[in-house]
């Protein structure tokens, strides 16, 4: 991790995929003196261990990164930044295939079976021999292998983006462009993407999950809140949607050896985009 932390933006550059990774910072910002002072105890870890470029702000600085003066404290991770995990998804995919892979992303796989000293996974379509057969599928198991249905905890989360944001907006919310993750509420990591809209998510509302207005309300009062000068500024929902995730309560990634040649690689705890990549590798 140390030596590949920025490994997601190095893929990007190395195999040219058009996906918004930008090293732009992440920023964990706080209006708090005591949560700032626990978030550099924490930092000091990833600086002096694992080598990342770490600076502790405070006031104008902080200010200058954000356009808001509601943030007087923060931890900037340099190396950090943002990217379109289903573009690279789909880049990483299409780099597998020009170097002789077969991808078959739209064929589930539906039994998985002992064939002599290799594996058989049966599908629709036809079936596959291999020598080694990795689940990677997270929080949408099937009943193929059963261990895998119950060895996380299953989370709904949601994401939305607006619409691009007018250029008055966008001069003033996040001029700097790095991630922005308030503390200690580390549920909402908010991002302005290529396009200039606002990507952000949470937990949804149990109550009312796939009420995309609703939600939607709640992140805009706290964009009025944060950058006062944006009430009376167009911005507007486009897309709303969610989806499961897979928590354990350890934060490494699972990885399983469950038979020889068969194993598990999954429940990444929102490190998807960096550690997937590593670990693959």
């Amino acid at each position: 991790f140390r030596e590949h932390h920025t490994i997601t933006f190095d893929l990007a550059r190395k195999h040219g995929i058009a996906c918004d990774a930008v090293q732009s910072g992440y920023l964990h910002a706080t209006s708090r003196a005591s949560v700032f002072d626990k978030l550099k105890v924490k930092s000091v870890y990833w600086k002096e261990q694992q080598g990342q470029q770490v600076e502790w702000l405070e006031g104008a600085d902080v200010e200058a990164l954000t356009g808001s003066s509601y943030f007087s404290r923060g931890v900037l991770y340099r190396s950090g930044g943002r990217v379109n995990p289903y573009l690279l998804t789909n880049g990483m995919i299409s780099a597998a295939v020009a170097r002789g892979a077969g991808v078959f992303g739209g064929t589930e796989a539906l039994s998985l079976a002992r064939s002599g000293a290799r594996w058989r996974v049966v599908t629709a379509q036809g079936a596959v021999v291999a020598d080694r057969v990795v689940f990677c599928t997270n929080a949408y198991p099937t009943a193929i292998v059963p261990k895998f249905t119950n060895n996380f905890y299953p989370l709904t989360a949601y994401a939305l983006s607006t619409k691009p944001l007018p250029r008055a907006a966008l001069d003033i919310i996040m001029p700097s462009r790095a991630t922005l993750s308030e503390e200690p509420v580390d549920l909402n990591p908010f991002v302005i993407d290529e396009h200039g809209r606002i990507i952000t998510s949470s937990i949804p509302s149990t109550a009312r999950p796939d009420d995309a207005e609703w939600h939607f309300a709640k992140h805009l009062r706290w964009i009025h809140r944060t950058w006062p000068q944006t009430r009376d500024m167009k911005i507007e929902l486009d897309n709303y949607w969610t989806g499961r995730v897979a928590l354990r309560d350890i934060e490494f990634p699972g990885m399983f050896q469950l038979e020889p040649g068969v194993f598990g690689l999954m429940h990444f705890n929102a490190w998807g985009n960096l550690m997937a990549p590593l670990l693959g590798m």
